[in-house]
């Protein structure tokens, strides 16, 4: 096996990076071009509410590591379309979150669409390609939330 070379592993992981960029900024732009589809940020938090039923607020700010009144901005209008509700429990304002119907609908609808078009530039590709794709971002995401503070998980100092 030949020696690793550092400026080769640098320049292709600015390469990986520069495309991670401009793929997920191409999603952003989809979804701002459709009325059926949430913004990334709102499938985002939707997402989250649907995967970690019961959450609160201070669990997905911590999780995005953003400030909670930006998170309850953002929260409020999902709550206003009826996308999520809340739900008895918590102490205070801290109140646990759940999707709605139309918010499990809207997100199915959205990932419908992203997935269409992931399918639509993925059509040419091998199936042996695509696993391996799916493999590897398996692999980067496991590797990006393993130290993300998660629900029912202790936090990390």
């Amino acid at each position: 096996m030949s020696e690793p070379r550092p400026d080769v592993r640098n320049s292709d992981i600015g390469r990986a990076y520069t495309e991670l960029a401009r793929i997920t900024r191409r999603a952003s732009i989809r979804a701002r071009g459709s009325e059926s589809i949430l913004s990334v940020v709102d499938q985002s938090l939707v997402d989250f509410v649907v995967q970690h039923e019961g959450c609160m607020a201070i669990d997905i700010a911590r999780y995005l590591r953003l400030n909670r009144s930006t998170i309850s901005r953002q929260l409020s209008g999902l709550l206003a379309a009826g996308l999520i509700r809340t739900v008895d429990g918590g102490t205070g304002n801290a109140k646990p979150l759940v999707a709605t119907d139309a918010g499990r609908a809207a997100l199915d609808r959205s990932v419908q669409l992203h997935r269409d078009a992931l399918d639509e530039r993925l059509a040419s590709w091998s199936d042996d390609d695509i696993a391996l794709l799916a493999g590897l971002l398996e692999r980067l995401g496991a590797a990006d939330e393993a130290g993300l503070p998660m629900p029912g998980r202790p936090a990390t100092s």
